[in-house]
């Protein structure tokens, strides 16, 4: 009796075992290559990997961080070379200068950032961009905007450099190396309000007329024709983790120590961006839209203002750059 109920215990084991691996063999694995480090930026989907939402949606997803000198482009095109289902996060103006002038079959299927997360750092109060002058630090790739916003004679007027130095890269702003550095709201603005100790100014780009979406979601045009379901699902599941993360932020914060250690110790940094996060996502657009809305005025925007200043000869075509087919459905 004892033999017959252990060897019908082990056949339970075995075929529970067996379904298990089963259902991880029927997930199409998915890599999401993010724009920078792994943190509040990018939380919506390590919770949504932590919480099953991408599973429920059967994606296996693989989160890869990124970092300085780390071309989210360059990592999607690689990968997609590879046979992988990848997606990137980038900003809107890198995607068009990649498709327009290296010819890469690239298209945004969401943006995160409805409204513009980049604030401008001046030791000097400005009256306008004109009055932006000299050293402008920013990281590598993400000088579009200060440059659309002072106009096409901006190389006679300022001087682009890396941007770099502890704390949270503005290190060398603050020792007055240089005029003026760029700071998301969820991060370097608030370093400076805890760190900086003499008067300051911080300028928004949208009060300048540069109103771009940022952190958008990328993939090449062979995934979207071949796998349209597969980029539906990632999409849905993607906001799907970042509505729980805005809703359950002490728990989404333990989940991004899980992915990036480094953040140990800066919990409530973390968790006090989550604000400035929350007020460009959730915005009236994405209220009667959807998180992760893509917005073909934006686009309009942003190609528009970079013919303005310079980038271009004619207007761009921006309409090819992105595809509205994939709402994610899910309200803020």
């Amino acid at each position: 009796m004892r033999i017959a109920l252990r060897m019908a215990a082990l056949l339970a084991a075995v075929v529970l075992a067996s379904a298990g691996t089963l259902a991880a063999q029927g997930l199409t694995k998915v890599t999401i290559i993010e724009a920078w480090f792994i943190h509040n930026e990018s939380m919506g989907d390590p919770v949504a990997v932590e919480k099953g939402f991408y599973r429920n949606l059967g994606l296996d997803v693989r989160v890869v961080g990124g970092g300085p000198g780390l071309s989210p482009i360059d990592r999607v095109m690689a990968e997609s070379k590879k046979g992988t289902i990848v997606f990137g996060v980038d900003y809107p103006y890198n995607i068009l200068d990649a498709r327009e002038k290296q010819r890469l079959p690239l298209v945004v299927v969401a943006h995160d950032f409805q409204r513009s997360a980049v604030r401008l750092l001046s030791w000097k109060e400005l009256r306008g961009p004109r009055d932006v002058e000299g050293t402008v630090a920013t990281w590598i790739g993400y000088d579009k905007q200060i440059k659309a916003a002072i106009g096409p004679d901006w190389e006679r007027r300022i001087r682009v450099v890396n941007q770099q130095g502890d704390p949270a890269t503005i290190g060398s702003w603050l020792k007055k190396d240089y005029q003026f550095a760029h700071a998301m709201i969820y991060n370097e603005v608030l370093v400076a309000k805890r760190t900086a100790k003499e008067r300051y100014y911080v300028y928004d780009f949208p009060s300048w007329g540069i109103d771009w979406p940022e952190n958008v979601v990328f993939t090449t045009e062979e995934i979207v024709q071949k796998h349209p379901q597969v980029v539906q699902a990632f999409v849905t599941g993607r906001y799907q983790g970042y509505k729980y993360a805005l809703a359950n932020r002490q728990e989404t914060v333990r989940i991004l120590v899980q992915y990036n250690s480094n953040l140990k110790g800066g919990e409530a940094h973390e968790l006090e961006g989550m604000d400035g996060i929350a007020s460009i996502m959730v915005t009236d657009t994405s209220r009667r839209h959807g998180l992760g809305y893509v917005d073909p005025a934006g686009w309009q925007r942003v190609g528009r203002d970079m013919q303005r200043a310079g980038f271009y000869r004619t207007m761009p075509n921006v309409t090819a750059a992105y595809s509205t087919r994939f709402p994610s459905k899910v309200m803020p």
